[in-house]
């Protein structure tokens, strides 16, 4: 049996119309990836300059040279490395204190 020509249009015009909402899916989902591998990225750099500067810490607590007075002043000096490092505790810091977020 034949197709009309109305039918066949109608039914191109429904297939573009899906193709068209299937490309414009997987455009949004490549820019969901690309910001989703940005922002990976961007938390893998922080934490490796985070554990970078604990690290330099740890060893430098260590050294006969180093002298400590307190646990606060150790901390304090390890948190002021890192926020110069541009790691951002803010939201762990509160979160441990029990701020409310």
């Amino acid at each position: 049996m034949r197709v009309s020509r109305r039918e066949l249009e109608a039914r191109n015009r429904r297939q573009a119309a899906s193709l068209d909402r299937a490309l414009a899916e997987r455009d949004a989902f490549e820019a969901d990836a690309t910001a989703t591998a940005r922002a990976l990225g961007q938390v893998a750099g922080e934490l490796s300059r985070a554990k970078d500067v604990v690290a330099l810490h740890l060893v430098a607590a260590g050294h006969p040279s180093t002298v400590v007075h307190d646990v606060r002043s150790f901390a304090d000096a390890l948190l002021e490395a890192l926020t110069a490092s541009r790691v951002d505790l803010r939201l762990e810091l509160a979160r441990l204190e029990g701020t409310p977020l």
